[in-house]
């Protein structure tokens, strides 16, 4: 009864031509929810619900002297429960093992990076430290179990770390593959439950799960119910 908006359209496409992950998708559809805002407010709605809205309560018997309300019977589906099972699915797929070669494949992109030698706090080995130009001498920032390190000393040490930018590299690089195999595998269960999603959203737009209420009816039915 009620079309999908055009951006949720498009995603819900993407989605099925495995141009974009399940997550990309749970993105995409949040900040277009949030841009749209819920569907009862989208102008395709009003004109919907005069078509398919009774003259009476469907409960008591209450006429168009009453506030009369489209009630539904099923609930305008939220995205965060549907990411949440595809959560626990993911942890199952890890746990028994059918995640190994992407956990391999991950962990080899990271090993393949050669760590520059960093300056470091000669006494915890932190990063986190700053040079201070008045007094000409280092300070450590970091802190440990609740306790800021704050060594003083004129001349760094060095060790092996990744740099800023080696970081951001390594995790594109993991995105990309992990992408490369949700698209092309089954194991993107993201996907599967914004598909699940999208058909839910339809049927809750179809308007074929509503009834008439009056405004107190309407008001018990969601005490107990919700």
């Amino acid at each position: 009864m009620i079309p999908l908006p055009n951006e949720l359209e498009r995603v819900e496409r993407d989605l099925l031509n495995r141009k974009i992950t399940g997550n990309e998708a749970s993105e995409i559809v949040f900040i277009v929810r949030k841009k749209l805002g819920p569907p009862w407010q989208w102008k395709s709605w009003k004109v919907a619900r005069q078509k398919v809205i009774g003259t009476e309560c469907e409960t008591c018997g209450a006429g168009r002297e009453a506030i009369l309300y489209l009630q539904h019977t099923f609930k305008n589906p939220r995205v965060r429960p549907y990411i949440q099972a595809a959560h626990e699915q993911q942890k199952l797929f890890e746990q028994d093992g059918r995640g190994a070669d992407l956990r391999s494949k991950m962990y080899g992109i990271q090993g393949a990076v050669v760590p520059d030698l960093r300056d470091c706090c000669p006494v915890c080995g932190s990063l986190s430290i700053q040079y201070r130009k008045g007094v000409a001498t280092w300070i450590c920032n970091s802190k440990s179990n609740g306790d800021y390190c704050r060594h003083v000393f004129v001349e760094p040490s060095r060790r092996a770390a990744l740099t800023p930018s080696q970081k951001k590299s390594i995790r594109r690089k993991k995105y990309a593959a992990y992408r490369e195999v949700v698209l092309n595998n089954e194991c993107d269960f993201k996907r599967d439950a914004m598909l699940k999603w999208f058909k839910d959203m339809r049927r809750y737009l179809s308007l074929k799960d509503t009834k008439t209420l009056c405004k107190g009816c309407a008001y018990i039915e969601d005490m107990v119910h919700d």
